[in-house]
């Protein structure tokens, strides 16, 4: 039984995070408190727990002052972000995970209907991650249900009429994409700012994220970063020499124009296997483009996504294929897919990803 402790300054939604997380046969609360420094008291004083919910915005001392204290206190729990902050926050949830929070969930807007239902599922999803439970063996009560018409459909293949590439390669044009989640904001940081400034090829992250927070997770790279980090916009041309950050809440694909260039189509096709963006959608928009070849980084994060998306366009472009080992995943979930079905070129730890990713792409 995992031991919870919910911190939150709202005594509804600490009533309604109880109730989801006693529950489930394998969680309980062991406790609760109405802000950080009550929270804090609670572990200097030796009381023990496998993870934090955490709130941000809460009296006396918010969620991200307490995880730096945890730090300063050397008090090493799980936590997970669960908030309601709006976008303009998006830097608070950010600063979060660079503190060493897992993930983050967004509170539903009302306890009823279909969006409390899946921030149900994926609360107890991302707990069950968090502290080492198998969520394969759970259904969460059979409560969960499909976020989207497309998940409901049985998977029949990612292009029913097969791969098909309409362009010659132009030689000497790469591409390089990341595909990341659980764990994805704070490894991106052992990434993004060791690509030089003058790096030669455009580099498109898919990092899972909802609505509102890819703008913030750019702009905090930008800082660290020699090489301009930008969220991607609708419509945008890609550009050599920068980092694109697929926008939160949306279908990242790839369009090629008819005077040989690329631009980003950001969209509200529906989430696929309740992702969006989704790395699998933005490699399958690859397959009508003319790379000569395409760099892939696989990092951590829970599912498989972005596997089936390198499978098919291995079979159109030249592909090489680097994914972060086990040892230095949050979550070992989408590298391991890649390796597991033989698609990894190259499986490093995070701290070595940037410089493969280099070599692979020739720069």
């Amino acid at each position: 039984m995992k031991k919870v402790l919910v911190i939150d300054d709202s005594a509804l939604m600490r009533r309604v995070i109880s109730d989801i997380i006693n529950q489930d046969d394998n969680l309980t609360v062991a406790g609760t408190a109405n802000n950080g420094e009550a929270a804090l008291d609670q572990l200097i004083h030796g009381a023990e727990f496998d993870i934090l919910l955490i709130d941000i915005k809460m009296p006396k001392m918010d969620g991200v002052r307490l995880l730096r204290e945890m730090n300063r206190s050397r008090i090493r729990v799980p936590s997970l972000i669960v908030s309601s902050i709006a976008s303009e926050s998006g830097s608070e949830t950010i600063e979060a995970l660079e503190l060493g929070a897992l993930d983050f969930v967004k509170k539903p807007i009302s306890s009823i209907g279909e969006n409390f239902a899946d921030f149900r599922v994926e609360l107890l999803k991302k707990v069950y991650v968090a502290t080492g439970l198998d969520s394969r063996s759970s259904d969460f009560g059979g409560l969960g249900h499909p976020r989207s018409d497309e998940a409901r459909r049985p998977s029949t293949g990612t292009r029913p009429a097969g791969p098909r590439k309409l362009h010659t390669a132009q030689k000497g044009t790469k591409l390089v994409v990341i595909a990341s989640s659980t764990g994805g904001p704070k490894a991106l940081q052992s990434v993004v700012p060791f690509f030089p400034a003058n790096f030669p090829y455009p580099v498109v992250i898919v990092q899972h994220m909802p609505a509102g927070f890819t703008n913030s997770l750019a702009q905090r790279l930008d800082e660290m970063s020699q090489i301009h980090v930008k969220e991607a916009s609708d419509g945008e041309t890609l550009k050599p020499g920068t980092v694109y950050i697929a926008m939160g809440g949306k279908q990242c694909e790839l369009i090629h124009k008819p005077n040989g260039s690329y631009c980003f189509s950001e969209n509200d096709k529906p989430p696929r296997g309740g992702l969006r963006p989704c790395a699998d959608i933005f490699f399958e928009s690859l397959v009508d483009t003319a790379f000569e070849e395409i760099i892939c980084g696989v990092l951590t994060g829970m599912g498989s996504d972005g596997s089936k998306g390198i499978s098919l366009i291995r079979e159109s472009h030249q592909v090489k294929c680097v994914a972060q080992n086990k040892d230095t995943c949050v979550v070992y979930g989408m590298p391991r897919a890649v390796v597991d079905s033989g698609m990894a070129d190259d499986v490093v730890p995070l701290e070595d990803v940037t410089g493969m990713l280099m070599r692979r792409a020739g720069a």
